[in-house]
């Protein structure tokens, strides 16, 4: 949100920028209502499961995340009022920045024409959610929608909330359902606040009680505490442009290491559940080479071999042997972090993962994880804690596991 030297807004800011009650903005276009549609009763199947893999099968997964404007990309043409062509966009204000209204929570996106050649642009969902606000809270809010998503991170299920504040019209109420890139409305003033522009943000799960005009800087809170709360929305765009949808993919495994159970999903559809062992310390995350845990995080099958196999510990691979993709880019970035890998490294890694090839398994981070049998039977029950961090079956399971998936399928392993 950016200001203007009106002494309506000196008004407002002097108040403590408080929300105005709605002016009753006429839209020409009508609003589109919620419908309990098959989306909505599923989501509201899903929210009263207990079954730990409903998250991965929730029907408001989506499948990434665009810009709001534009191409999608970032860029793209547009056409003013006035007939004129621009090219491209820009971000007028930065999230966290410090300005005349206190820390923007945001970024404040303009046409490269200026002033109010961007005035009536279509404004599209992020991604695919559910409208949890749309209302004009008039100037200098003007018209706003809030959207809810829900996503897939290195296998974990996250939220964000998406804002889309200072629209000229708002085409879509509270309660529906909407997918990724569908017109929400269209950039507007704020009620004649400001110039036109998009103001976005992206907030994390731990907004989720705020106002949907809760403005930090009203409540004493620094950039620190903005950059805790809000994500970069540029940043966290091109970060989750894809993301990982279970019940779209041909085939998934979801390994759940507390169960010691893994399920083979093909086309959205439950068809077998394995029985696994795991590394010899089966709590945590695989961080270092030596430390014997099973790693936790989305990642994908890129070898399979056919035993016997040669060697001391050959015998321990069982009749198959299934390369996952350890170390994947979250863990190089860690390693990176930490300082246990290098720069170089960490390159190479992301590099190796993105041609789908095996990632330098040689540094601190270690590697040459996988799913593989055992040497004759597994002693004792079916929790079993005895490999060096893989994945292990008994050999009969294995079999059958390696004829049912192919390189390239992906697997989830959770805590």
């Amino acid at each position: 949100m950016r200001p203007r030297s009106y002494l309506f807004l000196l008004v407002v800011f002097v108040s403590g920028w408080m929300s105005f009650c709605s002016s009753g903005t006429r839209h020409d276009t009508p609003l589109q209502k919620p419908k309990q549609d098959k989306d909505t009763a599923l989501l509201a199947a899903d929210s009263s499961n207990n079954n730990p893999l409903a998250p991965f099968f929730d029907t408001l997964l989506t499948n990434g995340f665009d810009f709001p404007f534009g191409d999608g990309d970032g860029g793209g043409t547009y056409t003013s009022g006035d007939g004129k062509k621009f090219t491209g966009w820009y971000i007028a204000t930065h999230t966290g920045e410090n300005y005349s209204l206190g820390v923007h929570t945001g970024e404040d996106w303009n046409g490269n024409g200026g002033g109010n050649t961007d005035l009536g642009q279509p404004v599209y969902a992020v991604a695919r959610g559910r409208v949890l606000a749309s209302e004009d809270f008039g100037a200098p809010w003007g018209n706003v929608i809030l959207i809810e998503h829900h996503y897939l991170e290195n296998g974990a299920p996250k939220i964000v909330y998406s804002l889309y504040a200072h629209l000229e019209k708002r085409l879509v109420e509270k309660g529906i359902v909407i997918n990724r890139r569908q017109q929400l409305g269209t950039i507007g003033t704020g009620g004649g606040a400001y110039p036109a522009h998009l103001h976005l943000e992206i907030r994390m799960a731990n907004m989720k009680d705020y106002e949907t005009t809760y403005w930090p800087s009203n409540f004493n809170k620094d950039s620190k505490w903005v950059l805790e709360h809000y994500e970069e929305p540029s940043k966290f765009i091109r970060a989750h442009r894809s993301t990982l949808v279970p019940a779209k993919a041909e085939k998934i495994l979801i390994a759940f290491k507390n169960k010691y159970r893994m399920y083979l999903y093909v086309n959205g559809s439950l068809k077998k559940t394995y029985i696994i062992g795991l590394g010899q310390e089966p709590i945590g995350h695989k961080q270092q080479q030596g430390d014997n845990r099973t790693p936790e995080g989305e990642y994908k099958i890129i070898q399979k071999s056919r035993g016997p196999f040669e060697g001391a510990y050959g015998a321990y691979l069982g009749v198959a042997w299934m390369r996952l993709n350890y170390p994947n880019n979250f863990d190089a970035a860690i390693g990176l972090q930490k300082k246990w890998i290098t720069q170089a490294q960490h390159d190479v890694i992301v590099n190796a993962n993105k041609a789908g090839k095996e990632p330098l398994k040689t540094t601190k981070l270690g590697g040459g994880i996988g799913i593989h049998g055992w040497a004759g039977n597994w002693p004792g029950n079916d929790k079993q804690d005895l490999t060096w961090g893989c994945i292990s079956l008994q050999n009969t399971k294995l079999d059958d596991l390696y004829k049912e998936v192919d390189v390239g399928t992906k697997i989830l392993i959770r805590p």
